[in-house]
């Protein structure tokens, strides 16, 4: 996945399924930080993986999930 598609994919699997903490991003305007720190916490799953894999999907709201409870 190259890195601008990674990052929209973060971007939809946030808004999706974390849509208070999307939108408290967006309105604190720290979306773009945000993103490109769970990128690089999340690079190594996204390496060459399909997007319509939803066992990606699942580590990737897992990762999200820890990211958050760090913050």
């Amino acid at each position: 996945m190259t890195n601008l598609t990674a990052c929209g994919y973060l971007k939809i699997v946030l808004e999706q399924e974390f849509p208070k903490v999307y939108y408290r991003f967006v309105s604190h305007g720290i979306l773009h930080y945000e993103l490109t720190n769970m990128q690089e916490l999340c690079a190594p799953l996204l390496t060459g993986l399909d997007e319509d894999d939803r066992f990606l999907r699942c580590e990737i709201i897992g990762m999200i999930a820890n990211y958050l409870q760090e913050e």
